[in-house]
């Protein structure tokens, strides 16, 4: 298996570098989240991505958008 998987990301089509399997060194890690937003990013990817992992870009979005 692949330790860094490159692949494009499902909401904006970007391509991104997903580090699932070493998620600490993932970009994704570096988004301070708290819960309230955390909850909302995880229930849009859910239900409108199957649980897939988004570009850094498109987790900032989805956390403005918890503050709108």
């Amino acid at each position: 298996m692949e330790k860094h998987v490159a692949d494009n990301c499902p909401r904006c089509g970007d391509i991104f570098t997903c580090k699932a399997n070493n998620v600490l060194q993932c970009d994704c890690m570096k988004l301070v989240l708290t819960k309230a937003e955390t909850q909302y990013i995880a229930s849009i990817t859910a239900m409108e991505y199957d649980g897939s992992c988004l570009c850094n870009k498109c987790l900032l979005e989805l956390k403005k958008e918890t503050n709108n």
